[in-house]
């Protein structure tokens, strides 16, 4: 995969525009999914909680490029803003926490703030302005509440283009006038992209009185307990390709994300449409790499179903 991975990234088109990706709320760390592509890539990333964050603008030998800002992105410049810092850097935003919605929710503590900061904010798209990036290859948000406003901010010029989308909504009250799953679904759907990964993750309904009425192991490991329930989504999308100023470029990216995130059937059609839209000889080496993933999966597929009829017949 590495192989193919330095060939798609030396051709011309890619070394003269490389990868860019942004990540919002990079609290923790940067996506590991990105290591395989991090030499031939630029990546931006942000977050405001400096408890949780190396602050940096600076070249590194993972990366092409790498952006480490602590700065709060929001839809618009502002000299400073209200930043909630809650008991968890996790759990930090610009919004503040709905207590009362949270207070029938195991986690709701983590939710609890410690203060409220006055910080300044940016626009995503000036930001970009001012370090010289014009487009965003792969987009991954997780701030607390605002994920869609900041995406809806940029210009739909560059929306259009986005060929991988990742995003962290709310499910549950978790904030005031926070942007939800259903809200970001609806807006999507109007966009060129389709639902390529979906993971509900959650919480356990219970009160924190009669949380806190359990034993320790029991709050401390009460997942074992009591069913977990949706709180929130990781969800992600890639482009359709079907706008008409994609260019070769947005194909061979659009093949190598497909690949990246296993969408071995979506990678074939990118490599046929880049064949014939573009008379790009490495699209042809990039649809029979596809197609060979897709029969070495088979392969597995094939080997789990003998392996489970084995045990049916033991079981028998």
């Amino acid at each position: 995969m590495r192989i193919i991975i330095r060939k798609v990234m030396g051709h011309p088109l890619l070394k003269k525009a490389p990868p860019v990706l942004v990540d919002i709320g990079a609290s923790g760390s940067l996506p590991k999914q990105w290591k395989l592509i991090a030499p031939y890539s630029i990546c931006v990333g942000f977050d405001a909680d400096t408890r949780d964050f190396a602050v940096s603008e600076s070249e590194n030998g993972d990366w092409k490029k790498l952006y480490l800002f602590n700065r709060l992105i929001s839809t618009k410049s502002s000299s400073e803003v209200d930043f909630y810092l809650t008991k968890s850097p996790y759990c930090s935003s610009t919004l503040k926490p709905d207590n009362e919605a949270l207070k029938p929710w195991a986690f709701s503590t983590l939710f609890e703030v410690d203060k409220v900061v006055k910080l300044p904010a940016a626009d995503l798209h000036s930001v970009l302005e001012k370090i010289g990036i014009t487009y965003i290859d792969w987009y991954k948000t997780d701030s607390q509440g605002t994920d869609l406003r900041i995406f809806d901010a940029l210009p739909k010029s560059i929306i259009r283009k986005i060929i991988s989308a990742d995003f962290e909504p709310g499910i549950i009250d978790a904030y005031m006038g926070e942007d939800k799953l259903h809200q970001l679904m609806a807006y999507m759907d109007k966009q060129p992209f389709w639902v390529s990964h979906m993971e509900v993750k959650g919480s356990q309904r219970i009160d924190q009185d009669d949380l806190q009425n359990l034993n320790y192991l029991k709050r401390r490991f009460i997942s074992s307990f009591l069913k977990t329930a949706p709180g929130w989504c990781e969800i992600s999308y890639i482009n359709k390709l079907s706008d008409k100023e994609m260019t070769c470029r947005e194909y061979l990216l659009g093949w190598v994300f497909a690949t990246m995130k296993g969408e071995h059937g979506f990678a074939i059609q990118a490599a046929k449409d880049g064949a014939i839209k573009f008379e790009e000889p490495l699209f042809n080496e990039l649809h029979n790499i596809s197609q060979n993933s897709l029969s070495s999966a088979s392969g597995v597929f094939k080997v789990a179903i003998k392996a489970s009829k084995k045990v049916l017949r033991i079981l028998s």
